[in-house]
């Protein structure tokens, strides 16, 4: 419970899809009845039943928070693996939250299940007994699959009780898809004698049967009778309308209600529950069906989908190519302020604003941290980017749970590791917001991991350019660098008289701390002396490592040398006092003083520094 409000938390896939909509639209509107909140945590493509179709997207069922959880509704057979399912439901069970699991059955979950068996079998008994069919075929979807093997038994059973011998030359497979219909179509025209019935186990198969049929000058029904199988949407839209058997999620939401309401007042934890499928008459099967409205609104919202889509597609991946050239993580946030986006906010991993690491390398996180980020808000009154505690799920979650909408949570990757979830919550959604979802999504997706892989490829380039260009002891110019530098300033001064200092840094007594305290301490000792050089010189200094223990600084214009020697002496013996090393760290220093019109080669001006600075150094010694 949430802000008073019971929490009824849907695991789906695919909620573009048009039957999924309707299914969320009826069910919260119920739900609102039971002063419930409709929380809904889907993937955007069928994760199949392999667990190698496991993609980052499914970290979006590890975001279920059953610390608020009452309900928990799992579609089994829209998200398509039972490894995530399994998942799912144990993380339930650990929280003593009750789970009803939909087209699926466990022993241990409220199972709500279609009648499958009787819904093909209306179908079935329609085509052979009220249309008459004496030669019919049965088009399957893959061989030895639960589904098609149960469809084929009733397709048996029924034509036997009819007197029509039941034979294995009565039956294709389409694999449930298109191009298998297809080709087991043609497969079923190279026969003599062409069965006066074809009766599919799902629509997708029938569709294309008539379609292979008509290719072939072969009428529907006419000729062959041709049926399907679930009530999917393009049944109506095809010529001939299909005949079918709706079996869409929506047509659950009675017994789904009904079941809750039992959990609510009762607190059951298991049972099976039936829903009978509906069969739906149309022109396929020879029954005379017009139902022109019903068409023509189904067109007019399949063409708004549609030219929307095309629409929303080419600005959403103007959107994403200009998150991926962004260099700052706000700029890139803000890509997404446009007409196409609305009513969503964005929780990412802290991580991926870490840009000194490779976020997507050897990564097999399929989770999210407890403390992330709000990457993006489209409320613009209070959009900020902060860190966010993902236990708070969304910011402004009161005021957006107020509406009575559904909160619709998915996982956006690149490279198929989980970037953060994106959570919409459409204030008066239509057909449209649902159907926008996969496209957004993969545009943060693209857009967002585009940007953290540019801004760690950017790190990487800083970091070889610095070890390109600086000593890796002392953090001043190499050799090259410097010379590189030093060239390029000289062409800036061409023509005017710029004064140029050159000061020459030595180490005092090297090889006494490396043979008496090792190389590390006099290591120490070079890198001590060269921070003390650079935080000598004014800023437009060019510093360079330029022997063992020898730094060199080129100042360009006015300077005080006699005050940045004082400076250096005085950080060394600061240093000196406050470490308390077994050894003393002291410099010698030469100082060369001319201007941009005199001779400024560097062999020469280092010659006349070095010459200044070993005088100091000899008259150390002699006052030793």
């Amino acid at each position: 419970m949430l802000n008073g409000r019971k929490v009824v938390s849907l695991c789906t896939s695919r909620l573009n899809d048009i039957d999924n909509i309707r299914f969320i639209m009826q069910l919260n509107k119920e739900l609102q009845k039971l002063d419930s909140t409709l929380f809904i945590y889907s993937v955007n493509t069928d994760l199949y039943w392999s667990d190698d179709n496991i993609r980052a997207e499914s970290a979006v069922f590890g975001l279920v928070d059953y610390s608020i959880t009452d309900v928990v509704i799992v579609m089994y057979e829209r998200i398509k693996n039972k490894t995530i399912t399994d998942k799912v439901i144990e993380a339930a069970k650990r929280h003593s939250v009750p789970v009803i699991m939909v087209d699926g059955v466990r022993d241990d979950c409220i199972s709500i299940c279609f009648d499958y068996k009787k819904g093909f079998e209306e179908i079935v008994r329609h085509v052979v007994e009220f249309h008459g069919a004496k030669k019919p075929h049965f088009m399957g979807g893959f061989k030895d699959n639960i589904f098609s093997d149960e469809r084929m038994e009733v397709f048996g059973k029924v034509v036997e009780e009819n007197g029509i011998k039941f034979t294995k030359d009565m039956v294709s497979y389409g694999n449930f898809w298109a191009k298998p219909a297809r080709d087991a179509t043609e497969e079923i025209l190279k026969r003599d004698e062409l069965p006066d019935a074809i009766i599919c186990a799902n629509d997708i198969m029938a569709i294309n049967v008539c379609a292979v049929l008509f290719e072939h000058g072969i009428k529907v029904p006419e000729d062959i009778i041709v049926t399907g199988f679930d009530g999917i949407d393009e049944i109506n839209l095809c010529i001939p309308r299909m005949t079918s058997s709706y079996c869409g999620c929506a047509a659950s939401v009675p017994m789904i209600v009904k079941v809750i309401r039992k959990l609510y007042e009762k607190g059951i934890k298991k049972g099976k529950y039936y829903v009978e499928p509906e069969l739906v008459i149309n022109n396929s099967c020879g029954c005379d069906h017009v139902d022109e409205e019903s068409r023509n609104g189904m067109m007019r919202s399949f063409n708004d989908r549609f030219y929307r889509y095309q629409d929303d597609q080419m600005v959403l991946a103007a959107i994403a190519e200009s998150m991926q050239s962004c260099t700052d993580i706000v700029d890139c946030a803000c890509k997404l302020f446009t007409d196409t986006i609305r009513d969503m906010t964005c929780i990412i991993n802290k991580d991926c604003i870490d840009s000194s690491r490779n976020y997507f390398s050897g990564s097999s996180r399929m989770d999210f941290a407890d403390e992330m980020f709000v990457f993006f808000d489209s409320d613009l009154a209070t959009f900020r980017q902060r860190p966010f505690s993902r236990r708070d799920i969304i910011p402004n979650l009161d005021k957006i749970m107020e509406s009575g909408d559904p909160l619709i949570f998915n996982v956006f990757s690149y490279m198929n590791v989980p970037l953060g979830y994106v959570c919409f919550h459409f204030d008066g959604y239509d057909i449209v917001d649902f159907c926008k979802i996969p496209q957004i999504v993969n545009t943060i997706g693209s857009g967002l991991g585009g940007y953290v892989n540019l801004k760690y490829q950017l790190y990487l380039t800083a970091r070889i350019e610095r070890m390109y260009k600086y000593d890796s002891l002392t953090g001043l110019y190499n050799r090259l660098s410097f010379n590189n530098e030093f060239e390029q300033r000289k062409r800036e001064m061409m023509g005017e008289q710029v004064p140029i200092t050159v000061i020459l840094v030595d180490l005092d007594g090297l090889k006494y701390i490396n043979d008496n305290y090792g190389h590390g301490a006099g290591d120490n000792a070079i890198r001590v002396v060269a921070e003390a050089l650079r935080d000598s010189v004014p800023e437009n200094a060019i510093c360079v490592r330029f022997g063992g223990d020898e730094m060199l600084a080129v100042i360009t214009g006015d300077c005080v040398p006699e005050q940045i020697k004082y400076d250096l002496n005085r950080k060394l013996n600061r240093y000196n006092a406050k470490e308390g090393k077994p050894y003393l760290i002291a410099a010698s220093m030469g100082i060369y003083r001319t201007d941009s019109t005199q001779n400024t080669d560097f062999e020469f001006l280092v010659k006349e520094t070095d010459a200044d600075m070993y005088a100091e150094k000899l008259a150390k010694r002699r006052h030793i």
